[in-house]
């Protein structure tokens, strides 16, 4: 397997899921908007990433545990009437966890998981106090940077979001969020039969 072609791939996945969510997104901007401005926010914060692993042998030599990571991104606000927000995105983080030997007891490293999320979410607005909340969720497709990553190799995964937050006037939001992996991430049999990543989020946002 020539390490070009998986970078070709990868870029090529990148590019077909772009260009999806470009689409969805001006569908919703012509379709749904009823004359309201779409924003562009910003977002950061930490995740708590998990996952679960299924060993072609079932004797597994090893455990795991979460990891915590830094995510970063962007998002689009498309308001849909006075309660609805369409607001597809692309996150960049770490998922993956903390890997321990049994037979040591003590050698523990992070297996590092590196995606780039798009999260297409369908959200309820509530004013509360002088700002709002906002409640709801959608499917995420990840994409991974690192397709490779030591013996585990990663494919584009399907996923569910839930997410809460509440912004305030002046754009900056904090929010909460959850996102569990629907699909097998890995994408050959060598060693593993699937790999599901999941992790919780908390953000700070800044809306333009």
């Amino acid at each position: 397997r020539h390490p070009f072609l998986f970078k070709y791939f990868n870029m090529k996945t990148f590019l077909n899921y772009s260009i999806i969510l470009v689409w969805i997104v001006l569908f919703f901007m012509t379709q749904f908007t009823f004359g309201q401005k779409p924003t562009i926010g910003i977002k950061t914060g930490l995740i708590f990433s998990n996952a679960t692993f299924k060993s072609i042998n079932q004797a597994s030599d090893f455990k795991t545990s979460g990891k915590t990571s830094v995510i970063g991104g962007v998002y689009l606000n498309v308001p849909s009437g006075k309660k609805l927000i369409f607001r597809p995105g692309a996150e960049i983080m770490s998922k993956g966890v903390r890997e321990q030997f049994n037979n040591t007891g003590s050698y523990d490293y992070p297996i590092k998981f590196t995606y780039l999320d798009f999260p297409i979410n369908i959200l309820y607005k509530i004013n509360y106090s002088k700002g709002y909340l906002v409640a709801g969720g959608g499917p995420v497709i990840g994409v991974p940077i690192n397709e490779e990553y030591s013996r585990y190799s990663l494919k584009t995964e399907i996923s569910i979001n839930g997410l809460v937050g509440y912004e305030i006037p002046i754009g900056f939001s904090l929010n909460l969020n959850y996102t569990y992996g629907l699909s097998n991430a890995n994408k050959d049999n060598q060693f593993m039969s699937r790999i599901s990543n999941r992790y919780m989020g908390i953000t700070v946002g800044y809306t333009f």
